[in-house]
């Protein structure tokens, strides 16, 4: 179970990871005292974020009965807004991490004001249509993401600059806003809800229009001074930051495509053709091989047990899982890559999964904290 949090958030997390548990067994994977356990699952009823289910006896019959504790999963939601370079993805979100709901909203241009009021709205909506309360919004973007200020210091593809996006969000929707990077936000939610869950060290590589990566050590996801840490453009590349990597990037395996005459408007058009066309297979096959070579640095520094590559790709192309795993045999110290590097366990919502997990992180660090953020018209009547 990943780290961190007070003892509030350890019996929380301890009844994900259980799905149904007595007290005893939350003590022992939290690493609490029965008593402590008692006065916090006590405060997480109360609190609307924990049900008790009726009393039972052990197998057969045998043992003292126990009354299980679940997650409130009918009763909570977190709405999550990931931020894309041609899209907004809006999506809720229960708190055990499943996907209830999604909507993609395109963007016009890339106006920071235009994108973040389109995505205000779309909160807005889906806030007003739910009838689960909701805990907060979690907002999920690449690039160099100022956690504590709540800002996007520098969105290359969006050409974003000091956009102030969680007092902009919070004011137009009244509700709680945190904000992440999204490769953090992956390895958060492998640690919640994935591959990651008993790993000492995870990293997270994501592969899309950005490319960067973010990893934890003993259960903690490292940000840095400023959130800074997590930019690999500079590893591998061109001269200067703006073109290192840029190769790797989906709009410029789309662009060279494009030049082949291939018939494709985006990175899931040149994914479909990659089952039957050797040209866009290559063009896949051959950004793993780049890929894998900074995997291979970034397993040699760090020695993590997971490796989480977040590549479309690397499971819908032939080739490209075993150029990534051959890559890294050959030029990193790992022996069995294949035990280590592995895709993302949230294929076909990663996006939405990423951002509902910039809240839900929150919730299973200081779930009291997060509640009683919560704006008071949307309260959980314990009555």
């Amino acid at each position: 179970m990943a780290t961190g949090g007070n003892s509030a958030g350890a019996v929380l997390r301890a009844v994900l990871e259980q799905g149904s548990a007595p007290r005893s067994a939350i003590a022992k994977l939290a690493g609490l005292s029965p008593a402590t356990v008692t006065a916090h699952v006590r405060a997480l009823v109360a609190a609307g974020l924990l049900l008790e289910l009726p009393e039972t006896a052990g197998p057969a019959g045998m043992g003292r009965p126990h009354s299980p504790l679940v997650l409130n999963i009918a009763g909570n939601v977190v709405i999550g807004v990931h931020i894309a370079a041609q899209h907004t993805t809006v999506a809720a979100l229960d708190i055990a991490g499943a996907v209830r709901l999604s909507h993609r909203v395109p963007h016009v241009d890339l106006n920071p004001d235009r994108i973040l009021a389109s995505a205000a709205a779309e909160v807005r909506r889906l806030r007003d249509e739910l009838t689960e309360r909701v805990l907060g919004v979690g907002v999920a973007i690449g690039g160099w993401v100022d956690t504590q200020a709540g800002s996007v210091v520098d969105h290359g593809t969006l050409h974003w600059h000091n956009v102030a996006v969680r007092q902009y969000l919070s004011e137009e929707t009244g509700l709680p806003v945190t904000l992440d990077s999204h490769t953090r936000a992956m390895v958060h939610a492998e640690q919640l809800f994935g591959h990651a869950r008993d790993a000492a060290a995870t990293v997270v590589l994501f592969v899309g229009n950005v490319i960067d990566v973010a990893f934890a050590v003993h259960g903690r996801v490292h940000y840095g001074p400023r959130s800074a840490a997590g930019a690999i453009t500079r590893l591998v590349g061109g001269e200067t930051a703006e073109d290192a990597l840029a190769d790797c990037a989906d709009r410029a395996l789309v662009a060279r495509a494009q030049l082949a005459s291939l018939p494709v408007h985006g990175i899931a058009d040149l994914i479909t053709a990659a089952s039957s066309d050797e040209r866009a297979r290559a063009l896949f096959v051959d950004r793993a091989e780049v890929l894998g070579r900074v995997i291979a640095v970034v397993i040699d520094l760090l020695d993590p047990d997971t490796v989480v590559v977040v590549d479309q790709a690397m499971v819908r192309v032939p080739g490209v899982r075993a150029t990534y795993l051959d890559v890294v045999r050959r030029f990193s110290a790992c022996e069995r890559p294949e035990e280590v590097v592995t895709s993302s366990s949230f294929l076909g919502r990663v996006l939405e999964t990423a951002a509902g997990t910039v809240v839900l992180h929150q919730l299973f660090t200081d779930p009291l904290a997060v509640v009683a953020a919560a704006p008071q018209e949307l309260a959980f009547d314990s009555q």
